[in-house]
Formats: structure tokens, sequence, C-alpha cells
């Protein structure tokens, strides 16, 4: 999918790109304003929105201030689409996919970005990112040529052979529906909220220059992870599917169904507010037909947090991975050294 201005609005992921794209603009009164009634105008619609803490003063005196959407747009209208730098995207990016949570009610700021007062808004900026140079492979299709997998904090990477995983992905998939279907009626209880394949699967990204590989950085919800293991690979011969927006993940849901209607109704639910039938691609399955599976940075703004519908079948949602992410449904061969990268701030470095 050709990344445009439809394409991003689409998405949660992708509105939440282009709110950030505003709010890193350089500071000056604009800004200040901008970042002051979006703050409010998200606490308003926030359903989690935390408690105000007077550091000095008289609390009881404090009354938040009411700012409307609209309000927040004007004051979101008056501010410059800053220069859109390789660096800038990037960060916008990351912040967009940091902030992704597919197992509670969307942020305040993700309800806003959706409000109609913000569309106008967003859709300068958007037009403005898709035209960007930075963002022209954010489009394409998975780079075999510079492959290469993190693993956090020297956590252990999986022996097992990836058949072997998807095999024991499905089992464990099957039982842990019965299990939720037993207790369906109970609308408080959590479950799985990820719709990928299963996690110890070799799984990649591309490498971008002296940065690294970008899943070093493009991670949604992340721990904090201070250093990783960098691991370049060999991509295996072999199809490998793209998922390069709703479209794609909907063919793939129809053509492997896998219902995940009990563990996934709750997190799905108040993510997006839906009720009804889940389901998600039978992994298992799917690794009968292709050496890997790969999500675009496009299809993952465009599709991630998003209901997908399949009509007689319900919907699906892509949740828990990471922008230009593959998982590897055959075996891969490391190509060159191990390397460790360890985090300063907010930027990854080569030990």
């Amino acid at each position: 999918m050709t990344l445009t201005a439809d394409t991003l609005l689409a998405g949660p992921r992708g509105r939440r790109l282009c709110l950030e794209v505003l709010r890193l603009a350089p500071d000056g009164p604009e800004a200040r304003d901008a970042a002051w009634a979006v703050s409010w105008a998200a606490q308003a619609l926030d359903e989690n929105p935390g408690t105000v803490v007077a550091i000095a003063g008289d609390a009881s005196s404090f009354t938040e201030p009411e700012v409307s959407p609209a309000e927040a747009a004007a004051a979101l209208a008056r501010v410059a689409i800053p220069e859109l730098t390789d660096a800038l995207l990037f960060t916008a990016l990351s912040l967009a996919v940091d902030h992704a949570a597919y197992w509670q009610p969307p942020s305040g700021e993700d309800v806003l970005a959706a409000t109609e007062d913000l569309q106008p808004v967003l859709e300068r900026v958007a037009a403005a990112v898709a035209g960007a140079p930075g963002t022209s492979w954010w489009g394409s299709g998975v780079e075999r040529d510079t492959q290469a997998m993190v693993r956090w904090e020297n956590s252990p990477a999986s022996m097992e052979a990836p058949e072997e995983l998807s095999a024991r992905w499905r089992s464990e998939q099957v039982e842990e529906e019965v299990s939720f279907a037993r207790q369906i009626d109970d609308v408080r209880l959590s479950g799985s909220w990820w719709s990928t394949p299963a996690f110890a699967l070799p799984r990649s990204t591309r490498v971008r220059g002296t940065a690294g590989p970008v899943g070093l950085t493009l991670v949604e919800d992340s721990w904090g992870w201070t250093s990783a293991r960098v691991r370049p690979l060999a991509a295996p011969d072999g199809e490998v599917i793209e998922i390069d927006g709703p479209e794609a993940w909907a063919a793939l849901c129809r053509r492997h169904p896998f219902p995940v209607t009990a563990s996934r109704r709750n997190v799905w639910g108040r993510t997006t507010g839906r009720e009804g039938m889940w389901m998600q691609p039978d992994w298992a399955a799917v690794a009968g037909e292709a050496a890997g599976v790969h999500l675009s940075v496009s299809g993952y703004l465009a599709t991630a947090g998003r209901v997908v519908g399949l009509g007689d079948l319900g919907a699906s949602t892509v949740a828990g991975w990471g922008p230009d992410e593959t998982f590897w449904f055959s075996p891969v061969e490391q190509s060159a050294p191990e390397q460790e990268w360890v985090r300063d701030g907010d930027t990854w470095n080569r030990v």
C-alpha cells in the first residue's frame, strides 16, 4: 500500500502520528498554547484520566480547564508544520507506536485525534507526511538484505524449530479459547490482546544505516530496555506475505480464520468499543504456505488497533506487532556476528 494522507487518517496509530508531528513543533507561543489545549481536551476524553496533583498552593481552589476538541483543533491549526526531517518523522512514529495499548480504552489523545474537529488539522499534516522523502520506505515490503533480530537485555533466543513453535501456538490457542469460554460472561476478565504469530519465532526488522534495526525503537508499549543484542539475519527463501493494510489483513483472516472471541472479547472490546465475534489468522496454517509475514509501516499505521470487518466471520484487528516487523516461519541463518547495543536517553548506540 502506498502511503497517502487517507492511509494515515484511517487508523488510530496514523492519526496519533500526525498529532505527534505537531506536538514536536519548535517551542513558541503557538506550540505552547496547543500543547496546553491538547492536554486538557484529551484529559476530558480519557476514561482513565488520572489525578491532578498540586505541588504547592491551595489545591482546593484549582478548577480543571474545560477545553473542547474544537478549541484544541483551533489551537493546533495555528501551529506551523515543523520541518519534516527524517529524525523528526522517526520520533513521531516511535511515539505513536509506544503509546499503543490494546487491553484498555483508547487514551484521551487517541480519542481526540479521532474527533471530527481535528480532521481538517490532521489532514494537512497527513498530506505533508505522505509526501516527505523520509517516509518513502514506509510502504515498502520486506527488505531481505538488511534484516536483524533484536534480543532484549540478553534474553535467550529460542532453540526450537519454527515449525514446532507454530504447531504449539495453535494447540495453546485452542486451550486458551476453551479456558476463557468457561468464563465468557465475566466482563471484568482480561486476556491475551495480541494477534501475532508465536512470539518465540524469529522476527526481524530492516537495518537503517548506523541507527541499527528499526526494531530497537519501534516497539509498542516498550518496557524501557536499555541494552539489546542485535543479530543480523540472512532471510530465508520463499514467499513473504505482505500486510500492507486492512484489506490484506482481512484476506488473511478469511483464508485462515481462527476464532478468538472468548479470549479477546473484553480486551479488544475495550480498545475498539465493538462487541461481537473476533477472528485472527491461524498462524499454523499460514506457516504452511509462506516463509514469513511482514507488516509494513504504512500497513501498521492504517491497520493497528482498527476494527477490520470480516463480514459473517465478525472482525479482527492488528495488535502487538511492530512496524516493519517480519515473523519467520522458516529457519533463519545468522549472517554476521551478533552486536551489543545500549540506549543513551532516546538513542541506541552500538558498543
